[in-house]
């Protein structure tokens, strides 16, 4: 026996009362993995959201969460090929910060917005359709703090700007009419069918690790309604997306896409389920920064393709799925970074690209114990 398997089962039987259970997560990938797992309430053999308390082989409590479809979230970290061993017990967690945060904010209109540690995001709802601007897509709150800033920004004072950096994160990603960061739209007859604003909205997740919301919007002329559910996640750029629609008469194309600006197209990278791009932010002479951004489709075939319509005041670029069926979920990661903060260069969100792809590919491995 090694000194280390030695080491965990001391601190084991020294700290783990009767009837905890062992959780033992593997990593079956060369690369160092620091994520969080989810795990069914069902395989634990408790009921969702009970209190728990997980510790790590040094007997450090560990930060969890019960999300709203019944899963205890944990945040591991695990070396290549390696094992990392926690015991989960009954008994009340500690009260630890949020790595998560997001609401309606009414500081401005009816703006749903959202954040993590690394990037933010907002939808646009209803109050801002009826003045009759156009804002399709997500947009971005590119940030250089861990901390949030979302309260700051949107706090109103009248001597500051949002689309101005003072430090901790800034507005410099163009929307208007087009799909902004990763929306997703129907695409019929070669023109996108553009989305407007949220006519509802539910909050399902509140940290500490993960947000999630689900936005609906409005029934249409032809009866056809949209559903989207979004979730980040503490210390990832990605957002993992949910779409889809209701009573469709017929399959159609649907996609998911952002504008490529005349700056930034040679900047474009295709793969067989990625697109990412470096966007030159709405002035590029004052930023001087890039904004990354990146839509991954790790389990549905889709098209990857440039988009020029009518519909649209520029070309997208786009994960095109065909023949959409209603009630089929039409799933996706929108990712963003600021080469201000967490990811200098393209070259480096490629490669946090790749990463993310490979993990999602080669998911860790949980093992449970008595």
């Amino acid at each position: 026996m090694s000194r280390k398997v030695l080491i965990f089962f001391i601190l084991y039987f020294l700290f783990s009362p009767t009837g905890a259970q062992t959780l033992t997560i593997s990593n079956p990938t060369s690369a160092q993995r620091s994520e969080l797992v989810a795990i069914d309430a069902a395989s634990l053999g408790i009921e969702a959201g009970n209190s728990v308390i997980v510790r790590d082989v040094s007997n450090i409590e560990r930060p969890t969460q019960w999300t709203h479809d019944g899963k205890l979230l944990m945040e591991v970290h695990v070396r290549p090929h390696g094992k990392a061993v926690f015991t989960l017990q009954p008994g009340t967690p500690a009260a630890f910060r949020s790595w998560v945060d997001g609401r309606q904010y009414p500081e401005r209109l009816d703006d749903i917005a959202f954040e993590n540690d690394r990037i933010g995001f907002r939808i646009y709802g209803p109050a801002l359709q009826k003045k009759g601007e156009k804002g399709y897509g997500y947009d971005l709150w590119v940030k250089r703090t861990t901390e949030f800033v979302l309260g700051e920004l949107y706090r109103n004072d009248p001597r500051l700007s949002f689309h101005l950096d003072y430090g901790k994160g800034v507005d410099c990603f163009a929307v208007g009419p087009t799909l902004g960061c990763g929306t997703p739209a129907m695409l019929q007859n070669g023109e996108i069918r553009f989305p407007w604003c949220y006519e509802t909205y539910k909050i399902l997740d509140k940290g500490p690790l993960r947000f999630t919301v689900q936005v609906d919007f409005p029934t249409t002329a032809d009866g056809i309604t949209e559903h989207r559910v979004l979730s980040i996640d503490k210390g990832s750029n990605f957002v993992e997306t949910s779409v889809w629609y209701d009573d469709l008469k017929q399959p159609t194309d649907v996609l998911a896409g952002f504008p490529i600006r005349s700056a930034g197209a040679e900047t474009l990278v295709k793969g067989d389920n990625y697109i990412q791009y470096a966007d030159p932010t709405i002035e590029p002479e004052r930023y001087q920064t890039q904004v990354y951004v990146a839509l991954l489709f790790p389990d549905q075939k889709v098209d990857i393709e440039v988009v020029d319509c009518k519909s649209a005041p520029t070309a997208h670029a786009a994960g095109i799925l065909r023949r959409y069926s209603s009630n089929q979920r039409f799933h996706y990661f929108i990712g963003a970074a600021w080469s201000e903060f967490d990811v200098r260069s393209q070259d480096e969100w490629q490669c946090r690209i790749e990463s993310k792809l490979k993990a999602l590919n080669n998911p860790l491995k949980i093992e449970i114990g008595q």
